[in-house]
């Protein structure tokens, strides 16, 4: 079972180990049986006929004298494509942050942001399954010779590429794993979109409302962050300074005048994220793409690796005298133009006030270590250098501003170790020389438009002052400017100034032109220098415009991708799910597309009734990549629930949810790991499934005594279906998905107890087959406890299910078999022929097995109180207490336990409240037989005694019952006649010695009612009768009264 080269396996998969010829077309007449690997989940497994004789055979087939070789094809019923190591590591962390919110949801009362919460967790786990697939997908290129690079620029990390795709060279199995990451990258594009666009913020920020409703600027952070991770050249690398050519060119010590050797692989092609092409110079292009992006820190960093900046500190460094003496340190010589420049610069790039950060760690914005650094209440110590302001009327942090909540933002920044807005010492208090020198602002609660943009209007006119006091205009050749602290630093370094310019919001003609830039690259600039303060819903229309200017030359997918991030721009919900639909993989099978898209999209077309047949279609073709951000979608409001679903309407989020089930279990299936699947399916249905109790209500009257279950049948069927094709290998497994089906069990899902009944009573069969029975018993248990008491009371069973009729079964067969044989050993000590050593090992096995079957019963703490007055467990328990005893030699008890088994009673209402007695009538002879040794061996004791010394184990009520019984067995084996006009058949002939055999134990057993009888002593008047005893009259009255 498996693929081939890659690509998914229809129909038949492959043959199974126990085949030794490939599969072949089946025909009817060659088909001998079908059943359901229970092994494989999803497998369906096909034996074949062997041919006929003068038929050629249809397959090759292996015979000889001794071994015969049959062929069993394996289906399996749903396409999978097998789920890697990362791909199932991203799925845990997927459904483990999901019933992580739940379980906050239901310990808090108010819900907040967690819905934007699960989908930064959704996208935190894409991330590292794209960063893991891509690092092994190069790892793989380079053992293999590939044509691609072993290191690839900057390491994408986790990703979507969102750009020009054209046809590749690279090998088949390459090209198959580069389009399963391609629709990874594109899910994870889409969920990030989604989340700014189509998520609301806490109700406390912004009244529970839309995004786009919201004030000016409050989503261009957010804007900016997507734009950087998911779009243009160099998208998605945690820094541009990664790539290998970059470390060497910062390695020389004049990288502006880097370029790229003829013969470098490490070189990027022309088209590539680091090749702008603007000034022809590769230390200037990347300088010029980190302020285009906004990634600030990392343009400070490339200019301190100019020479010129390096020489400047030199100098500086060396034009310093030092005098230690009593006068102090004295600081002499002036700093020089260039100096004073390249500080101007490192103020402006490292104080900007700019939405979604400076890059690096400010593009991070997932929520991870919040409790952390809430529990701890510390933090480390801080450089107090990085906390002064560079710019006057800046303070540091500016840029958080922007952020929908500025301070919890500026706590997730100092987790990953950035420096703000105090000092905390080692033991935790602020330090007293910073905070008397320095005053920091407090950064407000929430988002305040008109302190972020004052604030960014203060930095860029400082700008102005110190780069352009003349004005921003004119070409490279133009004198404006001059003037300025940076005037020295333009005339050296012409192509610094027109980056400079780019700050405040003037960009050059040569480098705005369409061929220099995409239109993420010009939205960018557009959001992060000029119109920071966009209103919401313009971002849409900004990016149409830039998208317009910049369709020249691109293909139809990415006009068709563009026309997407437009339309979820505006709100659009529904393409979310058309987009995962017909974008992210299709019908693959593919496991993690179908549950990630699944739960997201589920929420976005919110199991919105479809009624458009077309729509429908495209679902049914193409939905296995939707489920996870369909569920976000929904929780959040954009879509709505159906109530009232028509023939012509369809639950499209239960669509997606069965598709993506499916897809999880074929997968897993394929490359066997059913266990996994299977686990991981169910896990991911059942919040879908649970049901919910509700009242019934007429006419506004609430009716409490009617309670209905309301819930989905198709998912809880789904489960039950999975479940019910699964053979757990381990108690752990059985054990693991009993307790993940619990809850909805409990609240009444009949279809998921019985799967999970399945579950239980396929492990008592295992164990069974392997011969452990107290094993066998605690799982015939589980079955019965999942039915009897898991359920709802109303909805409860004791009888009739598998578990229950096995283990009624099972009891009865080893205390038949105890009985059996301790009978025939009483028969043999009759006879005088003794007991083998043979029987003795009979008589200790099945003793064992009785006792293994109770033990298992008596130490099960929830189901032993269950069992009481069960009639198979009683009787287990009396044959192994007749056993024992009669081991030991206590024959009083061996007759009690006789008696009970023997006497009729009237039985539970679970059991019909019938009379009848413990043991089971093909018993009654072997327990005769116990009590007619014990008879012969007290009438040979008491044999020329007086009778008033005569001892019997038994009294007269046990003497009743055993003549009763007697009667019976008598009756049945044809010694005595029964009138009985309703069975016309002929009697049984007994043989002479047969006769003489039952004629000899009626004697003992008259015999030793004499011995009760003597036994019994006289009552004093005195003495109170218990209602439950039988006085002697009543007894010789019932012995001596017409046969029934």
């Amino acid at each position: 079972m498996g693929r081939k080269g890659g690509v998914p396996s229809h129909g038949i998969v492959g043959p199974s180990p126990l085949s030794s010829s490939t599969p072949s077309p089946l025909t009817p007449a060659v088909v001998r049986a079908l059943a359901w690997d229970p092994t494989g989940t999803a497998s369906l497994a096909i034996f074949k006929l062997p041919p006929a004789p003068g038929r050629e055979a249809t397959t090759t087939t292996i015979a000889s004298a001794t071994t015969t070789t049959i062929d069993l094809d394996v289906f399996l019923s749903h396409d999978g494509t097998g789920c890697s190591t990362s791909e199932t590591e991203c799925l845990l962390r997927c459904l483990d942050a999901r019933g992580r919110r739940r379980r906050e949801r239901k310990t808090t009362t108010t819900d907040d942001d967690s819905t934007r919460r699960l989908s930064k967790d959704y996208r935190a786990a894409l991330r590292g399954c794209l960063r893991r697939l891509e690092e092994e997908g190069e790892q793989s290129s380079e053992k293999e010779g590939g044509t691609r690079s072993s290191e690839r620029e900057g390491g994408d990390d986790g990703v979507v590429v969102i750009a020009d795709s054209g046809p590749s060279s690279s090998p088949p199995d390459v090209v198959v794993a580069d389009g399963a990451l391609e629709s990874l990258r594109l899910i994870h594009a889409i969920t990030h979109l989604a989340e700014i666009f189509l998520l609301p913020l806490s109700s406390s920020s912004s009244g529970g409302g839309r995004r786009l409703d919201g004030p000016a600027g409050s989503m261009t952070a957010d804007a900016v962050r997507y734009l950087r991770l998911h779009h243009g050249r160099g998208r998605g690398r945690s820094s541009p300074l990664d790539a290998p050519w970059v470390r060497t060119m910062l390695d020389d010590d004049q990288p502006e005048y880097y370029v790229f050797p003829s013969d470098d692989r490490r070189r990027p092609p022309s088209n590539s994220c680091d090749d702008y092409g603007s000034f022809g110079s590769p230390y200037w292009d990347l300088l010029l793409r980190c302020v285009v992006r906004g990634e600030l820190v990392h343009a400070w960093t490339l200019l301190s690796h100019h020479s010129a900046c390096r020489r400047a500190e030199e100098a500086e460094a060396d034009a310093m005298v030092v005098d230690v003496g009593e006068g102090g340190t004295m600081m002499m010589s002036e700093t020089s133009p260039e100096a004073e420049g390249f500080a101007a610069l490192r103020a402006i790039l490292l104080s900007a006030p700019i939405p979604g950060g400076r890059g690096g760690d400010d593009d991070e914005d997932d929520d991870e270590g919040e409790e952390e650094d809430e529990n701890e209440g510390g933090g480390e110590r801080w450089d107090d250098f990085d906390n002064i302001p560079l710019v006057e009327g800046v303070p540091p942090g500016a840029d958080l501003l922007w952020e929908a909540f500025p301070r919890r933002a500026r706590r997730l920044r100092s987790i990953r170790g950035r420096r703000r807005s105090a000092d905390i010492d080692g033991d935790g208090r602020q330090s007293e020389s910073l905070s008397s020198s320095l005053s920091f602002p407090i950064l407000p609660e929430l988002y305040q438009p008109h302190v972020a943009m004052s604030t960014f209007r203060c930095w860029q006119e400082t700008i102005r002052n110190i780069a352009f006091p003349s004005g921003v205009g004119g070409d490279s050749s133009s004198v404006a400017g001059v003037g300025g602290i940076l005037s020295v630093l333009f005339k050296r370094f012409p192509p610094l100034r027109q980056i400079v310019s780019i700050l405040v919001g003037s960009t050059p003609p040569s480098i705005a032109e369409p061929s220099s830039l995409e239109w993420s690259d010009a939205l960018l600039m557009e959001l992060l220098y000029s119109r920071p303060n966009i209103m919401p819903e313009d971002i849409a229309t900004r990016a149409r415009v830039a998208m317009s200017k910049r369709s020249v030359g691109q293909g139809s997918q990415n006009d068709t991708l563009d026309e997407i991030v437009v339309a979820i721009m505006n709100g659009n919900a529904g393409q979310v799910v058309e987009t995962m639909f017909s974008m992210c993989g299709g019908s693959s099978g593919a496991a993690l597309p179908a549950t990630m898209t699944s739960q997201q999209m589920a929420l976005v077309v919110a199991a919105s009734t479809v009624t458009n047949p077309l729509v429908f279609l495209l679902v049914r073709v193409d939905a296995s990549k939707t489920s996870l951000l369909c569920n976000l979608l929904v929780d959040a409001g954009c879509l709505s629930q159906p109530h009232d679903l028509s023939p012509s309407k369809f639950n499209i989020q239960t669509e997606l949810h069965l598709i993506a089930a499916e897809a999880i279990v074929s997968s897993f299936s394929v490359q066997g790991q059913c266990n996994i699947g299977v686990r991981m399916a169910v896990d991911f249905l059942l919040p879908y499934s649970l049901p919910k109790r509700v009242e019934s209500v007429t006419t506004g009257i609430t009716l409490t005594t009617n309670c209905e279950i309301d819930y989905e049948p198709r998912i809880a069927a789904m489960i039950a279906h999975v479940l019910s094709h699964r053979s757990p290998d381990t108690d752990s497994e059985a054990r693991d998905l009993l307790q993940l089906c619990e809850e909805a069990v409990r609240l009444g899902s009949v279809p998921i107890a019985d799967a999970c009944e399945t579950l239980a009573f396929s492990r008592a069969i295992h164990y069974r087959a392997n011969g452990i029975h107290s094993c066998e018993v605690y799982w015939f248990l589980r079955g019965m406890e999942v039915l009897s008491l898991w359920l709802p009371p109303d909805r409860r069973r004791r009888l009739g299910f598998a578990s229950r009729r096995h283990f009624d079964v099972l009891c009865e067969r080893s205390a038949n078999a105890l009985i059996s044989v301790f009978s025939s050993a009483a028969v043999a000590n009759l006879s005088n022929a003794g007991i083998s050593e043979a029987k003795e090992k009979e008589m200790s096995k099945a003793l064992r097995v009785a006792e293994d079957v109770l033990g298992g019963i008596l130490q099960d703490d929830v189901m032993a109180p269950v069992l009481q007055g069960l009639v198979e467990a009683s009787l287990l328990k009396y044959s192994v207490d007749i056993a024992l005893a009669d081991a030991n030699g206590e024959t009083v008890q061996v007759a009690t336990g006789i008696v009970h088994c023997l006497e009729e009673r009237c039985l539970s209402e679970d059991d019909g409240q019938v009379v009848s007695t413990l043991a089971d009538p093909r018993m009654y002879s072997d327990l005769l037989h116990i009590a007619f040794a014990i008879l012969v061996k007290e009438d040979e004791v008491s044999e020329g005694q007086p009778m008033e010394f005569a001892k019997c184990a038994f009294t007269i009520h046990g003497m009743h019952i055993l003549m009763a019984r007697l009667t019976q067995v008598l009756a049945w084996e044809g010694v005595i006649c029964v009138s009985n006009e309703s069975s016309p058949s002929q009697p049984k002939q007994p043989s002479d010695a047969r006769k003489e055999h039952f004629r000899t134990m009626r004697l003992a057993f008259c015999k030793g009612l004499m011995r009760a009888i003597t036994n019994e002593q006289p009552r004093k008047s005195s003495t109170t009768k218990n209602g439950s005893e039988v006085s002697l009259e009543e007894e010789m009255e019932l012995m001596l009264s017409p046969c029934i």
